[in-house]
């Protein structure tokens, strides 16, 4: 494994970073309520090619690019309770503000788009999840308004092919699925207790059968359902890891290329695992210590492209975000 390159430019902690859905391009955003836009040159060298300083009146927690039927649309989240929504604005490295999300009282946590690019999702400290519709006119439209979680909601993963399948996650210690029947949004399926502590973080596989949740406890869990479909089966857990990290475990990233399951957190780690599907188990492929020097790391993201899905970002309390490069165990694994 080797850094490929180091973006700085954040001053204060970047909570988050996101992949371009189609190019080599990466979001950012952070405590010093900055949105940051980063791009591979020809050359192979990466810089920021837009940044807005202050995207948001408070720390931007959150940023995910959804793919639209008009291209990609990023979307950030701050601690202002507001949720921007960004496109294009004349040539391909600008950005402009074309909606604005409000509804929570607070902190907004986490935002993810749905595969069909026409759902977007938001959760906050206010212990709700609401999912928002893109309309055709550009403007967005609140669909749903889900308030079963009893604590902050922390982190949200939709299905990896479904726009009808959203899982959260909370400062409850409990993850919930989230189904849509004919408009109607219910949860169909609470994992109490599914953490001994707060729960930060959940992803799905590439088949959207099993979910992969990180938490307070340090522990990393693995969830099977039987089917997904109508006929839903609740998810159970058939691998637990504990002590998968020495300190809180803050982020989850299931690559759905080649399967491996990235984590990250307050132990300043980034650990690489393999879930095998015969014996439910979860082992341990590699791991990089003091990922960020000694900072926490807050976020890890496989890169979606196929032909650039051997690349995984990090940011972290250093302000920086890297880019790693994991071709020589991907291969040995395949």
């Amino acid at each position: 494994m080797s850094v490929q390159a180091v973006l700085s430019g954040h001053t204060e902690r970047v909570w988050q970073a996101a992949w371009h859905p189609t190019r080599l391009e990466i979001a950012s955003g952070g405590g010093d309520r900055a949105v940051r836009v980063w791009r591979q040159g020809r050359d192979g060298q990466w810089a920021c090619v837009w940044h807005e300083a202050a995207a948001h009146k408070r720390t931007v927690r959150a940023v995910a690019w959804g793919s639209t039927a008009d291209g990609a649309v990023l979307t950030t989240a701050g601690f202002d309770g507001a949720t921007a929504v960004w496109e294009a604005d004349g040539d391909d490295a600008s950005l402009a503000c074309v909606a604005t999300l409000e509804g929570h009282e607070n902190e907004v946590k986490a935002v993810a788009w749905a595969a069909g690019g026409t759902l977007v999702a938001t959760c906050a400290r206010d212990k709700s999840v609401w999912v928002w519709e893109s309309l055709d006119d550009g403007d967005f439209e609140c669909v749903a308004v889900l308030h079963e979680h009893t604590q902050d909601v922390k982190g949200l993963a939709w299905h990896p092919a479904r726009d009808d399948v959203l899982v959260s996650a909370s400062y409850d210690d409990s993850i919930k699925v989230w189904r849509d029947r004919a408009g109607d949004w219910y949860c169909a399926d609470t994992l109490a207790n599914a953490h001994a502590s707060t729960v930060w973080a959940v992803d799905f596989d590439p088949s959207g059968n099993l979910l992969a949740s990180v938490g307070d406890d340090c522990a990393l869990n693995v969830w099977r359902t039987d089917n997904i479909d109508d006929a839903f089966v609740p998810f159970r857990k058939v691998a637990s890891l504990q002590n998968a990290h020495s300190r809180p475990i803050y982020s989850v990233a299931w690559s759905k290329a080649h399967g491996l399951i990235a984590t990250a957190g307050g132990d300043n780690a980034i650990r690489i695992f393999k879930f095998d599907h015969p014996s439910n188990s979860v082992a341990l492929v590699t791991e990089i210590i003091n990922a960020h020097g000694d900072f926490d790391v807050n976020c890890v993201r496989w890169c979606p492209l196929q032909e650039s899905s051997h690349l995984l970002l990090s940011c972290g309390d250093d302000a920086n975000i890297r880019i790693w490069s994991f071709d020589s165990q991907i291969n040995n694994i395949k």
